[in-house]
């Protein structure tokens, strides 16, 4: 049984891991990756001392942003750092020569406004009613879709805190679609949302890896785990994460991905977070390492794993 401590997401333990001066920590992890013109592309992060940066490879090799994104397709969608707000980054290619990046805050805030977030550092006010969060964001023929939750206020012994109580899917637009779940599960958020012409997906954070299809949950495995993307290829679905065989919520995981359900592991102690389907080929970026701290940025190719430089 999943013992219900506080779960420290990875960058909150990146960012409170180095309070010595004289402590040099570095960590590096990759976050998205895709495949154009025979090119591999993966975004990622390094954090050096609470100093948390976007990283971008092209064929294993470090590049800048300005080369990344040129040589993205039109409305491909990346995760960057966590901003100095602590606020979650996402990149849209919208055309040749632009793109806009989207800031989502990580904790809910008791104000008498909506829900927020931010588009190219302009603040967009939601018809969402606080306290929730935007927690992940998709682009699909040009029109934005997000996942998110409702909290609830907590009291301890140090204040009024928020918790996830509720997941939702939003099209932007229309009201929220609230994510059935159980009053006994561990919730902790949303990781991520897919969209395509008949139906939308969102990854939960909760006892075990799974994902909403539409309005049904779908469970991927009773072990602790995540499902941090969902995409869609040949009408198969593929879900990318970990699970933990030891039902840890701490350290060593496996990264794996889930085709139609079924269980494909790639490597323990590493954990995955994006996918890219390229004809025959089977691209997974993540992680590997036991603890967020020895974390370091790689990608695997039909299985085999590729370490990417510093």
């Amino acid at each position: 049984m999943i013992k219900r401590l506080a779960i420290l997401c990875i960058m909150s333990a990146i960012i409170s891991c180095a309070n010595d001066d004289d402590i040099v920590t570095e960590i590096s992890l990759s976050q998205s990756i895709f495949v154009n013109n025979g090119k591999i592309l993966i975004s990622g992060l390094r954090n050096s001392n609470n100093n948390s940066t976007t990283k971008f490879w092209i064929d294993n090799v470090v590049t800048d942003a300005t080369t990344f994104m040129n040589s993205l397709k039109i409305g491909a969608l990346y995760r960057g750092s966590v901003d100095n707000s602590f606020r979650k980054t996402f990149v849209n290619k919208t055309s040749s020569n632009q793109a806009d990046v989207y800031n989502f805050y990580q904790t809910a805030f008791m104000v008498d406004t909506s829900v927020s977030y931010y588009k190219n550092n302009n603040p967009v006010t939601t018809t969402i009613s606080n306290p929730g969060v935007l927690s992940a964001i998709n682009s699909f023929e040009g029109a934005l879709f997000f996942s998110g939750y409702v909290s609830e206020e907590t009291s301890t012994e140090a204040g009024a805190s928020f918790k996830p109580s509720i997941p939702f899917f939003w099209d932007g637009n229309s009201s929220i679609v609230e994510l059935p779940i159980s009053q006994e599960l561990f919730f902790r958020g949303t990781s991520c949302v897919f969209v395509d012409k008949e139906n939308f997906y969102v990854g939960g954070k909760t006892s075990f890896p799974m994902y909403w299809r539409n309005t049904e949950m779908i469970k991927l495995g009773d072990l602790f785990g995540e499902v941090n993307q969902i995409i869609l290829s040949e009408g198969n679905t593929y879900a990318v994460g970990f699970y933990n065989k030891n039902d840890s919520n701490s350290t060593g995981n496996t990264a794996c991905y889930w085709i139609n359900g079924e269980l494909v592991e790639l490597e323990d102690h590493a954990q995955a977070n994006g996918i890219y389907i390229d004809g025959n080929d089977i691209y997974v970026c993540g992680s590997k390492g036991n603890v967020p701290l020895e974390y370091s940025a790689c990608y695997w190719k039909n299985g085999m794993r590729v370490d990417l430089p510093e």
